[in-house]
């Protein structure tokens, strides 16, 4: 397995691996009342602690091959303004699942669909993937129209999938093979 040599740049953003210098930053853009309402795994509130523990947790994954997350920067300035990943990996099946969280000053500027377009580069040209899946909250309409920009194709909705305080909420997956990838001609 070849893992590309960071940081990854595209014409706005610099994606790189995590410092523990990140923290701050990670906390302040997750912290966001914004991300917590539309994303599965983030706490209400990042502390410095949890942050601390989710870097780690993120450099072991990487160790492991299990998942690997990168730092999300704007190339003018360097500020933080998100996370962008493969997790969830299976290399004897060749899949994984795409995950991104922009921080809400930076949404409808098109900065998780660039990024995202180089996590399915490193996934399927990189780690010859097969399959990458992605989900997001059934209410999360803009996280579906990212994924959908860049070819997934709906596989359906898990009903009450997941209990956010004391709601239950569906869960949308959708998917791209490799195949779909490399043959669009326009993918953005």
């Amino acid at each position: 397995m070849v893992i590309p040599v960071f940081p990854i740049k595209t014409d706005r953003l610099i994606i790189r691996e995590y410092k523990k210098t990140d923290v701050p930053d990670l906390c302040r853009v997750f912290s966001r009342p914004q991300i917590y309402a539309t994303t599965c795994g983030i706490p209400k509130k990042c502390n410095k602690y949890w942050g601390e523990w989710w870097i780690n947790a993120v450099h072991s994954n990487s160790k492991q091959r299990s998942a690997f997350e990168f730092g999300v920067f704007l190339k003018s300035g360097g500020r933080y303004i998100g996370n962008i990943g493969l997790i969830n990996m299976d290399m004897p099946n060749r899949s994984g699942d795409i995950t991104y969280i922009i921080d809400s000053d930076f949404w409808n500027c098109g900065f998780a669909t660039e990024a995202a377009l180089k996590m399915l580069e490193l996934g399927f040209a990189r780690l010859r993937l097969k399959r990458i899946g992605g989900s997001c909250m059934a209410i999360n309409s803009a996280s579906r129209r990212v994924m959908e920009k860049l070819g997934f194709k709906y596989e359906g909705t898990s009903r009450c999938r997941l209990l956010k305080d004391g709601y239950f909420y569906d869960l949308d997956y959708l998917s791209i093979l490799d195949s779909d990838f490399f043959t669009m001609s326009n993918i953005i």
